[in-house]
């Protein structure tokens, strides 16, 4: 009888440690592909615009509305533009810079430039903000 408890106890154990670890849920990833937008709030906090559709894919795109936008990033594109006006209009095209280190590799990041490359830091050349209305980004090959 003695024996009976601690052999109890143990398999009780292993039990609940199989079955903890089953519910343990794998961490959700970011598509390799996607283009983040930030909007910044009246303390300068920035907050991502996590429910725009369609970030993940390539292609012209319009926002739900036009929104005042402070940081773009883009992920795993050749390169993204944005567009003042709906359907990518070329006559929109929104000038941007990157606010990261200087690139040895990327002359998109070196001068203000139209075509965002892969990178987290891109911002608007002229001015906080911009009223973003349309995005394309191009596949990698």
């Amino acid at each position: 009888m003695a024996l009976r408890a601690p052999l109890t106890r143990i398999a009780a154990l292993v039990l609940l440690g199989s079955l903890s670890g089953s519910c343990a849920q794998a961490p959700v990833q970011a598509p390799s592909t996607h283009i983040r937008f930030y909007t910044t709030n009246a303390s300068n906090q920035l907050s991502e615009l996590s429910l725009i559709p369609y970030r993940d894919e390539s292609g012209c795109h319009n926002l739900p509305l036009a929104l005042n936008i402070h940081r773009v990033a883009q992920v795993g594109f050749k390169a993204c533009a944005v567009y003042a006006q709906d359907d990518c209009s070329i006559d929109s095209v929104l000038t941007m810079r990157w606010s990261g280190k200087r690139s040895r590799t990327d002359t998109n990041k070196n001068q203000p430039t139209t075509e965002m490359t892969p990178g987290a830091l891109w911002l608007f050349a002229l001015g906080r903000e911009a009223a973003v209305a349309s995005w394309h980004c191009t596949p990698k090959a």
